[in-house]
């Protein structure tokens, strides 16, 4: 399985990849500074599956364009929130393009989980948690999508917008407890905003990595890579070299400093991470069922968990 975290400032887009060439796609944010659209690097192909993670425009931006240019089998949201939910939270400040988009599809289908989202993606697999518009909450970060993806003993966990608040609503669910001391890599809620840090998390969740989708540091909440570190495990960094301790780790990265953040993820567990903005090669020791060839001609920089 190839994840591939893509740089879009503080939007959010990451496309997954099964063995078989299924693809799952998590939010349609783009980036203008770098001229990076999910419609054109996808044009003509197929995403099997879109979730909308979260129902705002820096996860939705390039919704319409994708729309027009790929073919898409299935669309995820919050199954709660409806059109008209989601026209009651944009009423004060209004609805941009691809949000639009989104009400435009919840209107014309009536639910979130739209076509044949439930098919096979090749040995992916994908749990989506939610609060309920309403019962829980009326803001589109709390009713973000909080989504496990596996492949075979791999488990990353995506957590949209999600806000303390969201988190500890979600933490009521048996189902969802249980999951979280699977997730090896977390992908931080709110592009690592202070507000989406939730201690409790982490007395279910202990990742060997957690990834900020984030842009140029702008407010201070988001001083959060030293918080996120202290609850992370690390992975060995084979772009320093080794000390008299070992292998130096690495527990936090982010796209504002890391750029695209690839993970090719063998059937074993084993995965390996390239961002895009180191230029040193380094193949680590690894099994020989570690998928290098997805990160073929790359030329950059690798780092590894077992």
């Amino acid at each position: 399985m190839l994840i591939e975290i893509h740089d879009v400032d503080h939007g959010g887009c990451a496309v997954i990849t099964g063995p078989s060439g299924h693809r799952l796609m998590l939010d349609c944010g783009l980036s203008y500074d770098r001229s990076w659209f999910p419609s054109v690097a996808h044009a003509g192909e197929r995403i099997d599956t879109l979730m909308l993670l979260n129902l705002d425009e820096d996860h939705c931006e390039d919704l319409h364009y994708l729309i027009e240019s790929c073919s898409i089998g299935a669309i995820v949201s919050n199954p709660t929130v409806t059109a008209k939910a989601l026209q009651a939270m944009k009423a004060e400040n209004g609805m941009r393009s691809g949000v639009k988009m989104a009400s435009d599809i919840l209107e014309r289908f009536g639910t979130g989980l739209i076509g044949d989202w439930n098919h096979g993606l090749g040995g992916v697999q994908w749990t989506a948690f939610w609060n309920g518009y309403g019962v829980d909450f009326t803001d589109t970060n709390n009713l973000s999508l909080a989504v496990f993806v596996q492949f075979g003993d791999f488990t990353i966990l995506f957590g949209g917008d999600l806000e303390r608040a969201g988190w500890r609503g979600l933490l009521k669910l048996p189902a969802f407890r249980a999951m979280l001391p699977k997730a090896r890599v977390l992908v931080a809620s709110h592009h690592g905003r202070e507000n989406g840090c939730c201690d409790e998390i982490f007395d279910h969740c202990h990742p060997q990595l957690v990834i900020l989708s984030d842009g140029s540091k702008q407010h201070e909440t988001q001083e959060t890579n030293g918080w996120y570190a202290r609850r992370a495990i690390g992975i060995p960094d084979y772009t320093k070299p080794a000390s008299v301790f070992g292998q130096p780790r690495r527990k936090v990265m982010t796209t504002r400093c890391d750029g695209n953040i690839m993970i090719g993820v063998g059937i074993d567990g084993n995965y390996v991470v390239v961002p895009s903005k180191r230029a040193q090669t380094v193949v680590p020791r690894t099994t020989t069922s570690t998928p290098f060839n997805v990160f073929a001609g790359i030329g950059s920089a690798v780092l590894t968990a077992y």
